[in-house]
């Protein structure tokens, strides 16, 4: 398929004709807007982190009740097939049992069917995510990593992506891989971190798990909260924080790599991805030209957090 079809729809589905043959023509407030998903991926309820494959599959949670796996669930993964003719997404599907599960609360409190921050591989065949379906209260560990495949057409029961990813104490979640298809990536409040949540990253060991993870160091990690790496194809990798020097609550940044497990300085993606709201959890939509991420701003919501996008342009 021609990923440039991602972006066209895009415009062309949300605005019209019209706007998307302005931004053909060049330069003009299309380029320089941001502009909600729309439906059906927006709803009244609150959607949020999402990802990619190759093929302009898209994974996200959302905490609609109307497709939730049981009632008062916080969050489900749900998963939406581009369709190369109609240049669209359609409608998106609950994951289901047992990718998404149920509240389990007479086990532990804290086991509340708490699934999303899912992260799907280009081919489409992997999806990491957190899920609280293993939290304690003691020790307190209120949530883990997942991994789901798909084998002939069917997603596997989720494995715990186990020690030295998941821990006991960090609370592990958002998940990622790089640029170079096998290094994860991941936030976790475990000891000897610069305080909050800090970004991670671990490489395959060779016998089926992972090294021990490296915290990414003082231009990604400060004594805030920082979650979820997303790296574009030029080395950039783009992240959440809440440090000084926002516009207010969480904010989108990006860094340069640097080489392994070394970045640049963070620069803060300026004004028109970041509000006084909650900005959060970039993701790259296939072809390169756009860019998305989930917000809490009320100008063109649908009615809770939604998800936006822009011209990638706009986060230079």
């Amino acid at each position: 398929m021609k990923n440039t079809k991602i972006l066209t729809f895009a415009i062309s589905g949300l605005l019209g004709t019209a706007s998307s043959l302005s931004l053909a023509q060049g330069d003009s407030w299309v380029d320089k807007a941001v502009h909600n998903f729309g439906a059906p991926i927006n709803t009244m309820w609150a959607e949020g982190e999402l990802s990619f494959a190759a093929d302009g599959t898209m994974v996200y949670c959302s905490a609609r009740q109307d497709m939730a796996v049981a009632e008062g669930d916080p969050k489900d993964l749900y998963i939406a097939y581009f369709n190369e003719e109609t240049g669209t997404w359609g409608d998106p599907v609950n994951m289901g049992i047992p990718i998404n599960q149920p509240p389990r609360t007479d086990v532990d409190p804290l086991r509340k069917g708490d699934d999303r921050e899912p992260w799907i591989t280009a081919d489409g065949n992997t999806i990491y995510f957190k899920s609280d379906r293993l939290a304690t209260t003691s020790p307190l560990n209120n949530n883990d990593l997942f991994v789901t495949r798909k084998v002939n057409g069917q997603w596997t029961e989720p494995q715990l992506v186990g020690f030295p990813i998941s821990t006991n104490e960090g609370d592990e979640h958002c998940p990622a891989i790089l640029q170079d298809g096998e290094t994860l990536c991941f936030a976790s409040r475990r000891a000897g971190g610069y305080g909050g949540s800090d970004i991670y990253c671990s490489s395959p060991d060779g016998n089926g798990g992972w090294t021990e993870p490296v915290n990414q160091g003082p231009n990604i990690n400060t004594a805030a909260e920082e979650f979820h790496f997303t790296q574009d194809t030029d080395g950039m990798v783009y992240f959440t924080s809440a440090r000084e020097g926002g516009y207010g609550g969480m904010d989108i940044w990006g860094a340069m790599q640097q080489g392994p497990n070394s970045w640049g300085p963070a620069r803060n993606l300026g004004p028109q991805v970041n509000t006084a709201s909650a900005d959060m959890c970039p993701a790259l939509p296939p072809g390169g030209d756009s860019f998305s991420w989930f917000s809490s701003r009320q100008d063109n919501s649908l009615g809770n957090i939604d998800i936006f996008w822009t011209n990638k342009v706009n986060t230079q």
